[in-house]
């Protein structure tokens, strides 16, 4: 069964919630120890956050490069063709471990 606070942590500790939500979500973290360990281990979260430049949270907001066209089938090809090399070599790997068994074994 799912808590039903369990996506409340972070707004907990960033202090986002209303007063109301703050004191149901205390009351409950004194009853569930799964969300008091999320809470615990968040903890420290809000003060990293404080100490993170305004100019760095502002470049985040950009968005990222655009990716060109090509990039997505090349890769697929990239990828379709070394799946095929690796096949063919474990073919051949077992072709060969099947033919030295059979002089070894075989009189």
């Amino acid at each position: 069964m799912t808590c039903p606070f369990h996506e409340w942590d972070v707004a907990y500790v960033l202090g986002s919630l209303s007063p109301g939500d703050h004191k149901a979500y205390e009351r409950h973290l004194s009853l569930c120890p799964p969300c008091e360990h999320e809470v615990g281990g968040l903890a420290g979260t809000a003060g990293l956050l404080a100490r993170m430049p305004a100019e760095w949270a502002v470049d985040s907001l950009t968005p990222a490069p655009e990716v060109p066209a090509t990039v997505l089938p090349r890769l697929v090809r990239t990828v379709k063709r070394r799946t095929l090399v690796y096949s063919a070599i474990a073919v051949l790997v077992a072709a060969v471990v099947g033919a030295v068994l059979s002089f070894l074994l075989c009189p």
